[in-house]
């Protein structure tokens, strides 16, 4: 099993784990704009497995990605499960070897430093982005209000291989479920 860890930040309105390999020719503004721009090209590439959404507009979060293997499924830890807010249904991604998880802005044919190397080995992976609510556990803040050391992620995501028959894969650039409605 493999895991990164680390902040993700967008001011194009969502984060995305994305294959390298289907944006070798995204060279310059010109190019993300023409593959990247409208909702309708981003979410052919969720449809064809190229990328993952996560879809709440322009942020910052800590992430976690959990790369499952034949010995060992990626999966929440007590911790996490505890926290847990909402999990996403599974998005189908394709990987050569290699993913990233930037801001939406952020993908092109040479990541930058700032994007998160994500080391999954070639094949298919079903993923879940899992919301967790950090804030909640005691101690998750220092005195300053910073998180601290030993704080939760704001999300996981898991990527594991599909299991057979594979799961309807999710067909939208919407990530999470809508939240309960409240009853009046």
């Amino acid at each position: 099993m493999f895991e990164v860890t680390g902040p993700v930040a967008t001011d194009a309105g969502m984060q995305v784990l994305w294959n390298p390999e289907r944006f070798a020719s995204v060279v310059d503004y010109d190019s993300w704009e023409d593959s990247l721009l409208e909702d309708e090209d981003i979410l052919q590439h969720a449809l064809g497995g190229m990328l993952v959404p996560i879809n709440l507009g322009d942020s910052a979060f800590q992430f976690v990605v959990r790369v499952g293997d034949s010995a060992q499924a990626a999966d929440l830890t007590e911790r996490e499960r505890a926290r847990l807010l909402v999990t996403s249904d599974p998005y189908l991604i394709t990987s050569a070897g290699s993913l990233y998880l930037s801001g939406l802005e952020d993908v092109s044919a040479t990541p930058d430093e700032k994007a998160l190397h994500v080391a999954a080995p070639a094949g298919r992976y079903a993923v879940t982005a899992n919301l967790i609510d950090w804030e909640s556990e005691p101690g998750s803040r220092e005195p300053t209000g910073n998180p601290s050391p030993h704080a939760l992620p704001d999300f996981v995501l898991l990527l594991n291989a599909p299991t057979w028959p594979e799961p309807a894969f999710r067909q939208s650039l919407q990530t999470l479920p809508p939240p309960p409605e409240a009853s009046a």
